[in-house]
């Protein structure tokens, strides 16, 4: 069998068989992926995503369903889709954020509305919005909330 890549593996639907590969490629024998397995693998196979530690932390986080500290094999086929996933929101969340403070204020989430489809939105839903996704009413939308709100603007638009 060809030797698997997790750009190949993001492209395409793998099947359990090369999940398997590609997870025993990562694992240091242990049968578990620790963090820093898995930003080892990516950077070796994936560079781009490697510099997105944010996006990287965040699918690491969502990937480990049972909160143990380690993605198993059984985890690992979502840690793959999610990788993807918020590496694509990592993107529209850094052109949002223009001063590039990690985080989005009101004034940044008006002027780029539409990278999230809210073109049709009046200064006042978008105010409302606005304060939906920033779950801490911090005054800001912080990655890990702009992270659930795109999942779910994802999940409800299919």
């Amino acid at each position: 069998m060809p030797r698997l890549n997790i750009r190949e593996a993001m492209a395409q639907r793998l099947t359990s068989d090369q999940i398997k590969e590609l997870f025993h490629e990562f694992d240091n024998g242990n049968g578990v992926l620790s963090l820093a397995e898995i930003d080892r693998a990516v950077i070796y196979w994936h560079p781009e995503l490697g510099t997105n530690r944010q996006a990287m932390i965040r699918a690491y986080k969502a990937a480990d369903i049972d909160h143990n500290g380690f993605v198993q094999l059984r985890e690992f086929r979502h840690l793959i889709e999610l990788l993807c996933l918020y590496n694509e929101f990592s993107i529209v969340f850094g052109q949002l954020d223009k001063n590039h403070d990690k985080k989005i204020g009101f004034s940044e989430f008006v002027k780029g509305h539409e990278l999230i489809d809210h073109e049709d939105m009046d200064e006042d839903e978008l105010r409302d919005e606005f304060d939906r996704i920033d779950t801490n009413h911090g005054g800001c939308i912080l990655f890990d909330e702009f992270c659930m709100y795109m999942a779910k603007k994802k999940t409800s638009s299919k």
